[in-house]
């Protein structure tokens, strides 16, 4: 297997957007997820501000981050039903210097039975409608069933995440086999730059060696003042590449 995105999530208003290009610089393979709600990032908000400001530095420097939405809560419920949200409409339209989607990857953080059960043809229009972006869904046993009959309707593409612990940050005792076998896989929960390589070895011995996936991590990432920290994404992606190199 090799890694098509090393995602770092969590960066938000506290971070400065300079050490982003410079993780980006180090690392081309690193993708940064930004979390994002109503009560988050509506358009008086420092994050929907900050957004704003990443893009303006974006397009000053014609330069593209590799920048993934992780919709929640009420932003989630809402994209799902085919209500979207007015900000998130605004984000999903922004474009980058060469006219490319600022986000070329949005994850959906819905979780049957915490939020209602989505109609699949509404999900289903609703991610048609942006068929610029890959989504990703986060696959779980509450989830499962919803996921496996989009998937087999086969009218929109996704990529797999696997969170047994969905976003709590707990690492598994063993990670999920593939379920569906021409998806990109992603693994969360609990990864940090002191286990990845660890924890990398697990995965690949799941994946066929020609397939690509993805990690993401957050909890793990975050400094003493509880928000994003450069040292530890820097850690963890540069500890995750040279696991990489090692397995070529």
């Amino acid at each position: 297997m090799y890694l098509k995105f090393v995602t770092c999530s969590g960066a938000n208003e506290t971070t400065n957007i300079d050490a982003l290009f410079a993780l980006y610089h180090d690392f081309p393979c690193i993708e940064f997820g930004i979390q994002v709600s109503g009560k988050k990032c509506n358009f008086d908000s420092d994050r929907f501000a900050w957004l704003q400001k990443l893009r303006q530095q974006m397009l000053s420097r014609k330069e593209a981050l590799p920048l993934a939405l992780h919709l929640n809560q009420d932003w989630v419920s809402g994209f799902c039903a085919g209500d979207l949200a007015p900000e998130l409409r605004e984000l999903l339209s922004f474009g980058d210097w060469n006219g490319e989607p600022l986000f070329k990857r949005v994850q959906l953080n819905f979780k049957i039975g915490r939020e209602e059960k989505p109609n699949i043809a509404s999900l289903e229009k609703s991610m048609a409608d942006f068929p610029y972006v890959r989504f990703i869904l986060s696959y779980n046993d509450a989830n499962a069933a919803l996921i496996t009959e989009l998937y087999h309707r086969q009218k929109v593409v996704f990529d797999c995440l696997f969170d047994e612990s969905f976003g709590e940050g707990v690492l598994p005792e063993k990670r999920h086999a593939p379920v569906f076998g021409d998806v990109i896989q992603g693994y969360a929960g609990g990864l940090s730059s002191e286990n990845v390589a660890q924890e990398l070895d697990k995965i690949a011995d799941i994946l066929p060696l020609t397939a690509p996936c993805f990690i993401d991590a957050e909890g793990k990432l975050k400094g003493d003042n509880g928000h994003f920290s450069y040292l530890k994404a820097h850690d963890f992606v540069a500890n995750a590449v040279a696991w990489q190199k090692k397995h070529q």
